[in-house]
């Protein structure tokens, strides 16, 4: 399972694109409240800035300006008052510059492609041997970057005949993107995954009476006397576009007969809403096989919680596969109703039944 900090973390060892901390002094006049650290891209979340001694939040106090390393003071500090600035930056990329070229690398690596209960990959679903060609991919785009900003520089010719050949820097660049792209094309091929993978796919017949697809099982042995296990597949050979989502998906994997319980974050205050959550056959079904109960543990303007939780008997006889959403009524106004999170759920058939 991926997370977006260690993927951060790993395209920041393929840039050589490590964190140093560094230390800023100056002296106040009384007038000036724009200031160049010499330190660029500054981490924001490190930034420690005093004057005279006391520390001066953000924005109230200052504001910062990351990628080039410039901080604006909304009161000039008073003079001969003593600046300090201290925190970490980086070599070429912040936090959130190289989160743009993840995110980048992840929609097109995983483009098409869905797990084994036919939901969108997503970073939470990501398998760990492919955390690697991301990474690679998404240094191939940062590197992208650092291209695009020395195709500016010319080569210098002083009066004395020295040349300084700047140009070079791109040259050196796009070489090590061809490699970096090699890297990727082979660990891809390799794999089967990424943008460089083989598209397969599993012919399926339609049934001449009922216009319907004929379902595929898994093989089993001649003397296996277990329930044939339905598989379900791919309709085309091209993967399967999963439908565009208004809400978060977060499909549920339950085991038969075991109680269930499972957190969900909101980043606001969920104060005055009603949540519900049930569990159908499928959309607008008549067969209700479960209602979740709803607790909520924590409330707060950046951060609120709620639990859902099933009782082993509310899982006894769910069906191997279902669909669950989770909607949000006002105690105010009755005419709002919003669904936050949908997703599918598979249920695992237990062994010990009594």
């Amino acid at each position: 399972m991926a997370t977006v900090v260690d993927l951060i973390s790993r395209v920041r060892l393929e840039l050589g694109d490590q964190a140093s901390q560094f230390s800023y002094s100056a002296t106040g006049d009384g007038s000036t409240t724009t200031f160049s650290l010499g330190y660029k891209p500054v981490d924001p979340t490190t930034l420690l800035v005093t004057v005279a001694n006391t520390n001066i939040p953000t924005p109230a106090g200052y504001t910062l300006e990351q990628d080039t390393g410039v901080i604006h003071f909304v009161t000039p500090p008073a003079a001969a008052a003593s600046i300090v600035v201290s925190g970490i930056h980086y070599r070429y990329f912040t936090d959130d510059d190289i989160t743009i070229f993840l995110n980048t690398a992840i929609v097109e690596h995983t483009f098409n492609r869905t797990d084994v209960y036919g939901s969108q990959i997503t970073v939470a679903t990501i398998p760990s041997v492919e955390e690697y060609p991301i990474a690679v991919l998404a240094t191939v785009d940062a590197l992208w970057a650092l291209a695009t900003d020395a195709a500016f520089d010319i080569n210098i010719t002083a009066p004395d005949g020295v040349v300084i050949p700047r140009s070079q820097r791109f040259s050196q660049l796009s070489m090590h993107i061809e490699k970096r792209m090699e890297n990727y094309k082979m660990l891809c091929a390799q794999l089967n995954v990424g943008l460089y993978r083989i598209e397969m796919g599993t012919l399926i017949r339609t049934s001449r009476t009922t216009n319907k697809y004929i379902p595929i099982y898994m093989g089993q042995e001649v003397d296996d006397s277990r329930q044939p296990e339905r598989v379900y597949i791919n309709n085309n050979l091209m993967g399967r576009n999963a439908p565009i989502a208004y809400c978060n998906v977060q499909d549920i994997i339950l085991y038969q007969g075991d109680s269930f319980y499972t957190e969900i974050d909101f980043p606001f205050d969920i104060t005055g809403l009603n949540f519900k959550a049930q569990i159908r056959t499928y959309p607008n079904s008549p067969s209700l096989y479960g209602t979740f109960t709803i607790t909520v543990l924590s409330t707060s303007s950046s951060v609120s919680t709620i639990s859902l939780t099933l009782t082993n008997s509310d899982t006894a006889y769910m069906p191997v596969r279902a669909f669950w959403d989770l909607q949000a009524t006002s105690a105010t106004d009755s005419t709002y109703e919003q669904t936050y999170v949908r997703g599918q759920v598979f249920t695992i058939q237990q062994v010990t039944l009594d």
